[in-house]
């Protein structure tokens, strides 16, 4: 998945009303926050896939390179002239990696974070339906 399909996710899921004025209102929100947290395990899982798939396909590509030159594509006067060479090609593998794996740890963070946000949340709620109860 995309990184920016990943933040509309998280908007989504963190878009949500928390004023309950009964108890009811607190037992919906309650099912809804619930709902939310099976969807942040199930991002969460999808972000540790993508982050694998990422390390997977670096470590694909570095072979690769290491394979094309080890095998006969030597980085001669014509490849350093069009800028061609084993360590350029290393370099740009390793900034690009590195970019992307950034993007998808920062996802995996603020999932973290908006996990235990809505744990936190639940808690008055769940404050909220006993002390309503206690009072009848």
């Amino acid at each position: 998945m995309k990184v920016k399909d990943y933040y509309k996710l998280i908007q989504e899921i963190a878009d949500i009303d928390l004023e309950a004025d009964s108890i009811a209102d607190s037992r919906r929100i309650l099912a809804e926050i619930n709902e939310r947290e099976v969807l942040l395990k199930e991002l969460k899982k999808r972000v540790n896939k993508d982050i694998k798939n990422i390390e997977r396909e670096y470590l694909k590509r570095k072979h690769k390179i290491n394979v094309d030159y080890a095998g006969g594509r030597s980085p001669g006067v014509m490849s350093r002239v069009r800028g061609k060479s084993k360590i350029k090609e290393l370099k740009n593998l390793q900034r690009k990696h590195d970019q992307s794996l950034e993007s998808y740890r920062e996802i995996k963070y603020i999932l973290d974070d908006l996990f235990l946000q809505i744990q936190e949340a639940k808690e008055p709620l769940n404050n909220y339906i006993k002390s309503r109860l206690v009072g009848f």
